[in-house]
């Protein structure tokens, strides 16, 4: 609830920007993002090992970027705002993402409800929390060594 409550006021502060020029500050140092396919950002393609073909992203990326999705979703745009880079899956460590600005744990297909053997994804809330937690306690072992 409190997600969807803070995603709906983001979208409203950028609604008001947008449509009447009011001035809206963001200055959050970091974005972490919990959902399904609506801000997926390629969590569900990189934890099943699997791959998309075009029409996804022809739009934007010109390429398949692990979104379900033929260009850029509310997340992206919500990034772009904050003038924030695109938030990397959680999953994907291919190339070293960095996230230093935030990390996106939602894939494709999550429920709220645990996962079963005939859902889309394996990746339901409770996991998705349960990784973002793992992902923090690792990020204050690494501050604690003085490596990050």
């Amino acid at each position: 609830m409190a997600v969807r409550v803070s995603v709906t006021f983001i979208s409203l502060l950028l609604l008001l920007h947008s449509t009447l020029g009011i001035a809206v500050d963001f200055s959050y140092p970091a974005v972490f993002n919990f959902g399904d396919s609506n801000s997926d950002t390629g969590e569900l393609v990189a934890g099943l090992g699997d791959s998309l073909a075009l029409p996804y992203g022809e739009n934007y990326f010109k390429t398949p970027a692990g979104r379900f999705s033929d260009g850029r979703l509310i997340i992206d745009f919500l990034m772009k705002a904050m003038d924030l880079p695109f938030l990397h899956p959680y999953l994907d460590s291919i190339g070293i993402p960095s996230f230093l600005k935030g990390c996106n744990f939602a894939a494709a297909g999550s429920t709220i409800l645990p996962a079963t053997t005939s859902s889309v994804s394996p990746f339901s809330f409770r996991i998705q929390v349960s990784q973002f937690l793992r992902f923090r306690q690792r990020v204050l072992e690494l501050q604690a060594q003085g490596t990050v």
